[in-house]
């Protein structure tokens, strides 16, 4: 099976390598705002994104893999927490949403040349949703090291994304840069996927005034802290888990590169 699979590696390599394909790379940064049921849940997400393709010898088609990073919630509050050795102390507990992207692409260049370049975009891949408590010491206050930290969810899915964008030849202005080199660009996407537990911290309202409970499948998430003055320990909310389908729709705007033989 190993060899098998190094033969079809080489195969592709040297067909790709035979017909001089070109390779593009880039990076966005990425503005995603959750509808339908997600919508109702949680808040927009900005993050980055990075990508790696090849591109065929007409300068048609591209295809490759793209690694995002988004953060949708960031909660931070003072609680009281006992240490490890019974000893207790106020610390900062930050509570930090993020979405993690790993994707396959292919890109439909409208046009091979010139100032602007059209392009269709459609992605498949899986998509990671996670929440982390992180706790630190507020004497700390970079937050290099958490004192303590814990996953309090996380759950992934399959996405598909389908998009249009459109890439400007910076060459085109700048005449000592080579053309088809540089390109800024942007673009519109619209992600859709199967169901995922996904967590919002805080409250239980969000900014567009509609009730979580929009979405029929929450779960309280509680943490365990200590009580200032009673030395108690009770049961902290910090947010709530809901269960729907991915649905996003995302701008992004960035600089690539294109390096052709």
């Amino acid at each position: 099976m190993r060899k098998l699979l190094v033969i079809i590696l080489v195969l592709i390599y040297s067909s790709v390598y035979a017909q001089k394909w070109g390779w593009e790379t880039g990076v966005n940064y990425v503005y995603s705002t959750p509808v339908g049921n997600m919508g109702q849940t949680i808040q927009q997400a900005h993050g980055v994104d990075l990508n790696y393709g090849l591109v065929t010898p007409n300068q048609h088609v591209a295809l490759g893999l793209t690694l995002g990073f988004s953060q949708y919630g960031k909660d931070k509050s003072n609680e009281e927490f006992t240490l490890d050795d019974g000893t207790k102390a106020p610390m900062d507990i930050i509570v930090s949403s993020n979405i993690v992207t790993l994707m396959t692409y292919s890109k439909w260049y409208l046009l091979s040349q010139g100032p602007l370049r059209p392009y269709l975009v459609g992605k498949l891949g899986y998509s990671y949703f996670g929440t982390n408590l992180y706790i630190y010491d507020q004497n700390d206050r970079d937050h290099c090291e958490p004192v303590d930290n814990d996953v309090l969810s996380e759950d992934g899915t399959m996405v598909g994304v389908v998009g249009a964008g459109v890439k400007f030849d910076v060459g085109s202005i700048f005449k000592k840069l080579r053309k088809n080199l540089l390109y800024i660009e942007s673009s519109i996407n619209y992600t859709r996927g199967g169901q995922v537990r996904y967590m919002n911290a805080g409250d239980d309202s969000n900014t567009t005034g509609h009730q979580h409970n929009a979405s029929t499948n929450t779960d309280a998430v509680m943490a365990d802290f200590v009580n200032t003055q009673t030395q108690i320990v009770h049961q902290h909310h910090v947010g709530t888990q809901y269960h729907n389908n991915v649905q996003m729709t995302e701008l992004r705007f960035g600089v690539s590169m294109n390096f052709s033989r």
